[in-house]
């Protein structure tokens, strides 16, 4: 059950990546040999995609995670100013799933944000990830060409 939720939680990241970026440039067509393994150029020279997931700790109620978050400053230090939020989803049952753009030398800050500010009141799960959009994209539009010139 919770690969199936990770699976649909994903699937939904994916789709509000695609939808918060504008398309890349696509390279002219090449024959269809699957999904590029070039990682695509990052958004920035100095920044990476973050996505956290905090999950709300089941025994405690809403105002009792407040409260914690409260008196542990959470919201002046998270997300650190130089972070860009990308997307910021409630799954119900789980919690909050935070994608945001950092820069490298902000990574260290991000991190203790959450632990000098989450913890008590979330558990916590933090993936280093990438957009896979403009690959797939390219791949896409590589096999569509492909298709096309065979008939």
């Amino acid at each position: 059950m919770s690969k199936q939720l990770f699976f649909l939680i994903s699937m939904c990241l994916m789709v509000q990546l695609a939808l918060a970026q504008n398309p890349t440039t696509t390279t002219p067509p090449a024959p269809a040999t699957g999904p590029s393994t070039v990682p695509p150029p990052p958004v920035s020279n100095d920044s990476v995609l973050v996505t956290i997931i905090l999950k709300h700790q089941q025994d405690k109620s809403l105002p009792e995670i407040r409260r914690v978050l409260e008196a542990q400053g959470f919201w002046d230090m998270f997300p650190p100013p130089e972070a860009r939020v990308v997307s910021w989803t409630i799954a119900m049952g789980l919690g909050h799933v935070i994608i945001l753009q950092v820069p490298l030398g902000v990574v260290r800050r991000l991190n203790l944000a959450l632990e000098n500010g989450a913890w008590g009141a979330f558990d916590t799960e933090i993936y280093m990830t990438y957009d896979y959009r403009p690959i797939w994209y390219d791949y896409v539009q590589r096999r569509q060409d492909a298709k096309d010139d065979r008939d």
